[in-house]
């Protein structure tokens, strides 16, 4: 801890700026746009296909990706700006629910 202060206080860092510069380097730490161009890379060279996003501040964060973020994306064609269906079963191509179906796809089920 007294090496992470020591680097803190050298590089007039403030706490914020000591756990990203010498925290564990899990995540992606920039600007909407700077983080857009870095994701649409990987989407470019195949190395990623989807996003898990999780903000550095909840619940505040949250806002920034939603607001800032994902219009990045959406700009550079690499975030969807519509669903081809209106509920989440569409969209993940799954078939409607037994309860659902009408008579005669029951009577052909059956």
């Amino acid at each position: 801890m007294a090496e992470w202060r020591a680097k803190a206080q050298a590089h007039g860092w403030s706490l914020r700026e000591t756990v990203i510069a010498l925290g564990p380097q899990r995540g992606h730490v920039g600007t909407p746009s700077g983080l857009a161009d870095k994701f649409a890379h990987f989407v470019r060279h195949g190395a990623i296909d989807g996003f898990n996003v999780t903000p550095y501040l909840i619940p505040d964060g949250l806002d920034d990706i939603v607001d800032l973020l994902v219009p990045e994306l959406q700009e550079r064609g690499i975030y969807r700006t519509e669903y081809p269906g209106t509920t989440l079963r569409e969209n993940l191509g799954l078939r409607e629910p037994l309860t659902h179906r009408s008579a005669q796809d029951r009577r052909q089920a059956g």
